[in-house]
């Protein structure tokens, strides 16, 4: 075991023992951690700096610049008064058959709507702002819908058109259309544990609120917070239309003509602050700071975590290590079980970290006459649910605020939970013949 393995083992039981001991703030575990990893490793301050500096400028690129326009685009909307339109209509039209499934399937329709854009920020965007008044009258669990939507994402995850499964084609040296069609029965998998997910989730709202539908306390809180909307100054009922169509014209540029969202959420910010808010638009903003602020700052510290695990050639020897501890027989089964631990592994190491396995798990494979794709296909849809609740991947810090909840309680409730989905998933698979033994 050479230098890089031990500090890399090092460097993630320090990581884990100080997150869990919620002793230090993890954005400053993050931060430290892995610079004084790549100190004891040989590297110079400048060194590191360099690749904290290229890993941030990767990471804002992706994802960063989306997000700070993203959050200024959805809190106008929000502000205005659109969703709350939406849903109105919406409950409406279902009328008294509204309750907590239907809301349910609500966000799994929306959610796989929003993930034809292919990019899971901004599906955050779109359905959690829609979803957030029900979620609210219906006394949904936040962290349950997450749940929800973060499965409906990972069965979209096939789609050709997004960067992942670009990105795993290449590692797999194949097209990327070939690896979405091995995907898609992976995909379909998903269907009937999603709907378990309904079931669950349904019956531990039932014990906690004795109904599906609307709790007989929300009635009186409900009265109060529509007169409290309707005093916000900040709606724009009159606008409704505007902002619909400009909603909808944001949607088609992103999943249609596939403009980059950082682009798209920029535009749509200034228009929107131009229609509704020409005269006050600057405190609108100033309501999204903070938490711009706090985004930023944690994107910069898993940045720090990520180039150290990257860049210093840990998750290489990393995952050398983890393949090489299948000894005979169970290594014809490596990315079986990988697959199987992934939602706890991500949990503390980047998923980069599987990203760099592929080629081991591959050579690996073919050895036990599995092809590149039927080794990697497995991980498309279901590295997405992984990454959905670990506190180092970039998007979870969208999801949270947008539902107004914390990013600590989707981790508590998800990791165990999508333990058992990813399981079943794989067990549906082996059912089915998709995965073949």
């Amino acid at each position: 075991m050479n230098m890089t393995t031990i500090m890399a083992i090092i460097m993630l039981v320090v990581v884990i023992a100080l997150i869990l001991s919620k002793k230090i703030p993890m954005n400053f575990v993050l931060f430290l951690v892995p610079i004084v990893i790549a100190l004891f490793l040989g590297f110079k301050p400048v060194e590191i700096s360099d690749m904290v500096a290229e890993q941030f400028a990767t990471t804002m690129k992706s994802s960063g610049y989306m997000l700070i326009f993203g959050l200024l685009y959805f809190t106008m909307l929000t502000e205005s008064g659109m969703f709350d339109t939406i849903v109105g209509v919406i409950t409406r039209i279902i009328g008294d058959k509204m309750n907590v499934v239907i809301i349910f399937i609500l966000t799994t329709v929306i959610s796989a709507i929003g993930m034809l854009t292919a990019n899971i920020s901004t599906c955050y965007l779109i359905t959690f702002p829609i979803m957030l008044p029900l979620y609210k009258k219906y006394r949904v669990n936040r962290v349950d819908a997450f749940l929800v939507t973060q499965s409906t994402m990972a069965a979209m995850c096939f789609i050709p058109w997004g960067i992942g499964i670009a990105m795993s084609a290449m590692m797999a040296d194949c097209d990327t259309v070939e690896l979405a069609t091995a995907s898609i029965p992976w995909a379909l998998c998903f269907i009937p544990v999603i709907i378990l997910e309904w079931i669950y989730f349904t019956i531990q709202h039932k014990k906690q609120y004795g109904t599906l539908g609307l709790p007989e306390t929300a009635e009186k809180e409900t009265e109060a917070e529509k007169a409290q909307a309707d005093e916000n100054p900040n709606r724009r009922p009159k606008l409704f239309w505007i902002n619909f169509i400009l909603f909808i014209a944001v949607i088609a540029a992103l999943a249609v003509f596939k403009i980059p969202a950082y682009f798209v959420f920029i535009v749509a910010a200034c228009v929107t602050a131009m229609i509704d808010y020409p005269k006050d638009f600057g405190a609108i903003w100033n309501k999204t700071g903070v938490m711009v602020f706090n985004i930023v700052v944690m994107l910069l510290a898993i940045s720090v975590y990520i180039a150290v695990f990257s860049q210093t050639g840990m998750i290489t020897a990393f995952a050398e290590l983890i393949t090489g501890v299948f000894p005979g027989m169970l290594a014809k089964y490596t990315f079986i079980i990988l697959l199987l631990l992934s939602v706890v592994v991500i949990r503390f190491v980047p998923y980069q970290l599987y990203n760099a396995m592929y080629p081991l798990l591959i050579s690996i494979g073919t050895q036990f006459g599995y092809t590149p794709i039927q080794i990697i296909a497995p991980y498309v849809c279901n590295l997405c649910l992984a990454t959905g609740v670990t506190p180092i991947n970039n998007s979870i810090y969208v999801a949270a605020p947008l539902l107004e909840t914390e990013v600590d309680g989707i981790v508590k409730k998800g990791v165990p939970v999508f333990t058992v989905v990813n399981a079943l998933v794989v067990m549906l698979a082996m059912v089915f013949g998709i995965l073949k033994l």
